[in-house]
């Protein structure tokens, strides 16, 4: 099949654009609210943006309600956010932190989802303390893009990684972190996830210049700047 993306000529139930785009991390992110509360909220549109220094961004759109999403609203007042890794015991409190809009009775969504909370180390946000992976991250900048609705209209966040938490367990004794222990949640289209439970390892081709096979290692590593060899 093929389909004009401004025709949404698919044919289909529901557009499969997001179903094509898969998986993706699920920017589970943490902010603090005006009144001092917290905040904690998925976001699939989520990922790396370059590694040195590491930068990553999210997309989200704006609410039922018509208005831009507290995250949004928190990170461009304190300037800082954290994601928080949701490995598959953690799924089902990711999912109930999505909700528009909390039920009266609750202080924050931390105390609805029902997970724990601790404070991070270098932004004043807090964290959920059973995640397996924290980034602390500063906001950099907000890109703002037209949607074809009031709903669709997008705040893209670029943001700093300055600290980077990750739970001993899950640190192998070749210094790798195991993913695979870790079993974290991924986006699919429509309602479905999925967990990454297994892997498998290819390496790139090799180069016959020296230095320009350093420089590739070094981006591999996540290390754009050569050290003196």
């Amino acid at each position: 099949m093929f389909y004009e993306t401004k025709k949404n000529d698919h044919g289909l139930p529901h557009n499969p654009f997001k179903s094509c785009t898969v998986p993706r991390c699920i920017g589970w992110l943490s902010t603090r609210n005006e009144d001092g509360t917290d905040n904690i909220a998925p976001y699939s549109q989520f990922t790396n943006l370059t590694f040195d220094p590491p930068y990553v961004l999210f997309s989200a759109n704006q609410n039922i309600f018509g208005d831009r999403k507290n995250t949004v609203k928190n990170i461009e007042r304190t300037h800082e956010f954290v994601f928080n890794m949701v490995s598959e015991d953690l799924a089902e409190a990711m999912n109930k932190s999505s909700i528009a809009k909390l039920p009266d009775g609750y202080k924050d969504k931390f105390e609805y989802i029902g997970v724990e909370k601790e404070e991070a180390e270098l932004v004043d946000v807090a964290m959920v303390k059973d995640s397996p992976v924290h980034y602390e991250i500063e906001y950099v900048q907000t890109l703002r893009l037209p949607g074809n609705d009031i709903i669709n209209t997008i705040d893209v966040i670029i943001g700093k990684v300055i600290g980077i938490h990750i739970k001993d367990k899950f640190i192998t004794d070749e210094g790798r972190v195991d993913i695979v222990g870790i079993k974290p949640v991924a986006r699919l289209g429509y309602f479905d996830f999925t967990v990454v439970n297994n892997s498998f390892e290819m390496e790139p081709p090799k180069l016959d210049d020296e230095k320009l096979q350093y420089l590739v290692d070094k981006g591999l590593e996540g290390i754009a700047e050569p050290e003196d060899k």
